[in-house]
């Protein structure tokens, strides 16, 4: 009698019939024969998956079988990661978090998926963290396939991959908080802008030099060095607590309030949230420099008189 898998599933067949069509294809070249047949069980349809007799000529009879049940466990495992999730994600809001509004809910899913995918910035993470997960649910599929020849997905999912569904909840749970922490942020810019807006400018132009270790350099419209004894008392007293030097250039240019921000980056900056910030809260108010005289000094902080905003001081 020719072996045979049965897999049901509620969602997804035809992503599940295509998944396995794909992976029985390689091997039909080499001479491995599968069918494919639609079973109705109830109200429920089965994907019928049978290894012929002829394999046999090729493979004996536990090789043939062992290689089926790895093709199997394959496709079933791409499919899981590349439906199932998604829609397992969405549940998970849905059953924890549904006291967020519509959108907020769709922005969790959203930085949970960033979350499973890896790191956002880092492209090649993506294909790292997929290929770790399916591989993972891959072996669970193979050891179930091992003892049995019928599985129905969405319970094999519930019941067999705990830690793959608690992998999924961290990832919601990470995403919520990250959720939190961007409308901090926004509030916090709402109330940066506020404050500068509501104030008269006591400079009519500010140019912002990025100089090499961490530091920053304030200049006029001419192009000399800041001198303004307020804001360097304001500065000194920043600068004896635990402040960042990009605070602490957050901090000066919203005490001067310039109706323009010149932002020169010729020099490498390591922390771009700074330059994010500044372009959210002088929006309307601030271009950035593509190149210029003022740029050219930035290697040389020994030109400059005045104070460089740093920590160090």
């Amino acid at each position: 009698m020719a072996e045979a898998i049965r897999i049901g599933a509620k969602d997804y067949l035809p992503a599940l019939r295509e998944s396995l069509q794909r992976e029985f294809h390689l091997f039909r070249r080499e001479g491995l024969q599968i069918d494919i047949e639609e079973e109705a069980r109830g109200d429920q349809l089965f994907l019928f998956c049978r290894l012929k007799e002829e394999n046999r000529k090729i493979l004996d009879k536990k090789e043939a079988w062992d290689l089926f049940r790895q093709l199997v466990a394959h496709a079933l495992a791409a499919v899981i990661i590349s439906h199932w999730e998604l829609s397992l994600v969405r549940e998970i809001v849905r059953q924890h978090y549904n006291y967020f509004n519509r959108q907020e809910r769709e922005r969790i899913i959203e930085l949970a998926l960033q979350t499973l995918k890896g790191e956002p910035k880092k492209e090649s993470n993506y294909y790292l963290y997929r290929v770790h997960r399916q591989n993972r649910i891959f072996f669970r599929l193979l050891d179930y396939l091992n003892d049995n020849r019928e599985i129905v997905i969405e319970g094999f999912i519930r019941f067999r991959l705990k830690e793959y569904m608690e992998e999924l909840r961290e990832a919601v749970d990470r995403a919520v908080d990250d959720l939190m922490l961007e409308q901090e942020y926004r509030e916090f810019i709402r109330l940066l802008r506020y404050f500068v807006e509501v104030q008269e400018p006591r400079q009519g132009e500010i140019h912002v030099l990025i100089l090499p270790g961490n530091k920053y350099q304030l200049m006029d419209g001419q192009g000399d060095a800041l001198d303004d004894e307020e804001l360097e008392e304001m500065l000194a007293d920043l600068a004896g607590g635990n402040i960042s030097s990009e605070d602490l250039l957050i901090s000066a240019l919203i005490s001067l309030a310039p109706a323009q921000v010149h932002l020169h980056l010729a020099c490498t900056i390591s922390n771009r949230e700074v330059v994010e910030t500044i372009k959210k809260v002088f929006a309307g108010r601030i271009d950035i420099c593509p190149g210029c005289c003022l740029c050219g000094q930035q290697s040389d902080t020994k030109t400059k008189k005045g104070r460089p905003l740093t920590t160090d001081n």
